[in-house]
């Protein structure tokens, strides 16, 4: 599977077991049972009980309310938010907070956790049949025999069963309750369904009709289209499923998914170089409109042409998850492998096509459905030639994939690609190995820059560990950065105490980078995000300032000048950036719309320096099918390299506003978007056709460089004379590969 190959040759040994949100850790690799709890940020298993509590005592030390506002029911208890700002708990004072909760069903209790800033408090545990008991003792810790920490988990008497639980938490003073979870097993069928509550509910019928995806409207047809398109494909009607090319960077569900009999096939051809990952969007459809039809899907290993295997060539299959988004209604979005597929119901409430698809590799196509595919192809220093592997799909007919593999090795040039986030998580706990998981996707995408020094056990570490990696801090302490400085004082105001308070903090930098190992390339100093047109003086003053504590630490700024009216204009950038941009900064990284027909800011920008590079917000590009905003992220890359600069960076990788699966939840955040390209899984990242499309910017820049490597100026020029005036990157990338490899 797609993230499995790259992991793989790139984690080296992953441990197993488990890190819990508290940091401790457990050698067995599974939960105690499923969630039963439904606490927010949980992507495994699941019983969506629909579970509903109280309290014998109304808690007042916080209330149980949302956020600050006393009219809103908080749900605190399973907010997934186990510490934080003051309303995140809930408290009473002078006795213990019991909680009584409703299962809706029968269920099978394992284990109880009980999150509490009261650190050392007496639990006891008790279930029962209705919800005044009588109750029967599943647990009891008291409060003299339990250890001072903040996660208490709790293992329930063996026939621990019921439809509630009794749950009270003595903490002594103040009974403070952060969050409980509860794991087992319980019953769902007809009578007692569980509690999906579909993010996008599903469509009421009106007419006799069928989808495509379903829940995706466009993908909707007649009856009556289906019987024509029948009689067009011919003979391919009388096989069970066909297989189709549908677009890998554009939009795929914005028409019917009826192919064309020109279109469906029997193989697909890839070519590349012996060091980098291709990939291949498919479709597979239900020829018949009477019955959902249920397909396993097996990619076998890949063979040279009538010769033996070769472990150097890897191949993955997604299938792709049709989700919701606020402004751009249903489309295709995650990229879901079976050994990192979200929990079966979790699939039903965030996926249109969530039943069809949570047995993946096994499919259900829907009447007249189709399923999106896509398959990946990794090269790890294949030696050249032409391979084949089988796509099959039970009694239906298979699928070649034929791979060229062309004497072309890709060169690694020092790229600095920034995201500005971290990376996935789960709530309660992870997978020992997700970290290493995370890491070698992100690199994967050929993203260098990361938050913080690699001090021991984190990401930033295992970045330096398995490949190159630049590390982004701030450059000044934390009262110029989040102490209102650049909204209170004026540049003039700065005296020789804020001199000694930057120059010891630089020194301190320096003192743990050289601890470190790293040189002063390795990493750079931020002042604050995005300066103005209201702070831009006073950010070029606190640079100077980097600089006079000591000259080699580089300086790191992102202009932005957007106003309500939009991007300021050429004159104004330049005037507020020209005393001090160009001899005081080394990583330069304006919004891109800054570059837009701004001669004289852009010469500020173009200037030599360590990087030379633009951002953009992608907001919720991950979100969308519309071609402009899957491209928009291979398309950096090829705008950098026309430009000549060595870098790029887009906000954001993953960086969601709420729940990531749920684009309708954060109503208190002013309607802002996930600004996310990735979904997170139980296993690790869950990629996205936009968080591909950056591999594929990385490997052209990669390429381009190999072409200007060797000499082949005239031809890179010509390459990108095309894409200025309109060519396709995937049709330049081969262009570009062929001449690379001679022919």
């Amino acid at each position: 599977m797609l993230l499995s190959i790259v992991l793989m040759s790139a984690c080296g040994y992953c441990p197993a077991g488990m890190l819990w949100w508290d940091g401790s850790r457990d050698a067995a690799d599974a939960p105690p049972g499923k969630l039963l709890s439904d606490n927010d940020g949980y992507f495994g298993d699941c019983v969506l009980t629909g579970v509903t509590y109280s309290y014998e005592t109304e808690p007042t030390n916080p209330a149980d309310i949302w956020r600050d506002d006393a009219s809103r029911y908080g749900r605190r208890l399973l907010d997934g938010r186990p510490a934080g700002n003051w309303w995140v708990p809930v408290g009473v004072n002078g006795r213990p907070l019991t909680v009584v909760f409703d299962f809706q069903r029968p269920c099978a209790f394992t284990e109880l956790d009980v999150c509490s800033r009261s650190r050392q408090v007496g639990i006891e545990v008790a279930c029962g049949d209705g919800p005044d008991g009588p109750w029967r003792p599943a647990f009891s810790g008291p409060r003299e025999q339990a250890p001072d920490e903040a996660f208490h988990r709790c293992v329930l008497t063996k026939g621990a069963e019921g439809r509630y639980l009794r749950v009270s938490v003595d903490g002594g003073g103040i009974s403070y309750v952060d969050e409980i979870l509860v794991w087992g097993d319980a019953s769902a069928d007809a009578d007692i369904p569980e509690d999906y509550r579909p993010v996008v509910p599903p469509a009421l019928p009106t007419e006799i009709a069928f989808s495509g995806i379903p829940g995706i409207e466009k993908t909707a047809f007649s009856d009556a289209r289906f019987w024509d398109w029948q009689r067009e494909i011919g003979s391919h009607s009388r096989q069970p499923v066909v297989w189709w090319r549908v677009p890998t960077w554009s939009s795929i569900t914005d028409t019917p998914l009826l192919p064309e009999a020109a279109s469906i096939t029997d193989s697909v051809q890839i070519t590349m170089a012996r060091n980098e990952t291709e990939c291949v969007a498919l479709a597979l459809t239900n020829t018949s409109c009477e019955a959902p039809r249920e397909v396993a899907l097996r990619l076998s290993e890949f063979r040279a042409e009538g010769g033996a295997g070769q472990d150097t060539l890897g191949g993955g299959l997604c299938v792709a998850g049709a989700i919701g988004s606020r402004h751009y209604g249903v489309n295709l979005g995650p990229l879901l492998t079976a050994d990192n597929m979200p929990g079966e119901s979790l699939l039903r409430r965030y996926l249109t096509n969530g039943a069809g698809i949570s047995a993946f590799p096994r499919v259900t196509l829907s009447r007249a459905g189709s399923a999106v595919l896509w398959l990946s192809v990794t090269s790890d220093g294949t030696p050249p030639g032409r391979y084949l592997a089988r796509l099959s799909c039970g009694s239906g007919p298979a699928l070649i994939v034929r791979v060229h593999v062309l004497d072309v090795t890709l060169p690694a040039p020092p790229v600095w690609l920034n995201t500005w986030s971290g990376t996935t998580s789960m709530f309660p706990f992870v997978y020992a190995d997700r970290a290493r998981r995370e890491v070698a996707y992100k690199q994967s995408l050929g993203i260098s820059v990361w938050n913080g020094f690699p001090e021991p056990e984190t990401d930033a570490e295992i970045a330096r560990r398995s490949g190159r990696a630049v590390f982004h801090l701030y450059g000044v302490p934390d009262k110029y950065v989040h102490g209102g400085y650049a909204g209170r004082i004026e540049p003039e105001e700065l005296g020789e105490e804020d001199q000694q308070a930057i120059s010891e903090h630089v020194a301190s930098l320096v003192r743990r980078a050289t601890e470190l190992g790293l040189d002063y390339d390795d990493w750079y100093g931020e002042i604050w995000d995005e300066p103005g047109p209201g702070n831009s003086a006073l950010y070029g003053a606190l640079a100077k300032m980097m600089k006079q504590a000591d000259p080699r630490v580089q300086v790191y700024c992102n202009p932005c000048f957007w106003s309500g009216s939009g991007v300021l204009g050429d004159a104004e950038v330049y005037r507020a950036l020209r005393p001090w941009y160009r001899e005081h900064v080394d990583i330069s990284v304006p919004l891109y719309l800054l570059l837009r027909d701004r001669p004289r800011s852009y010469g500020l920008f173009d200037s030599p320096r360590a990087v030379r590079a633009s951002y953009a917000v992608s907001t919720q590009s991950a979100k969308s099918e519309q071609a402009p905003q899957v491209q928009a992220y291979r398309r950096m890359a090829w705008d950098a390299f026309s430009r000549g600069w060595n870098g790029w960076g887009f906000y954001s990788y993953y960086a969601p506003r709420g729940n990531p699966w749920n684009d309708m939840d954060a109503d208190w955040l002013e309607d802002r978007p996930d600004y996310l390209m990735v979904y997170p899984g139980p296993r690790g990242p869950i990629a996205t056709r936009q968080s591909e499309a950056v591999r594929e910017g990385w490997e052209d820049y990669c390429l381009l460089t190999l072409l200007g490597q060797r000499g082949m100026d005239a031809e890179v020029e010509r390459i990108l004379q095309a894409y200025a005036d309109g060519a396709e990157p995937e049709a330049l990338r081969l262009r570009a590969l062929q001449a690379a490899a001679g022919g």
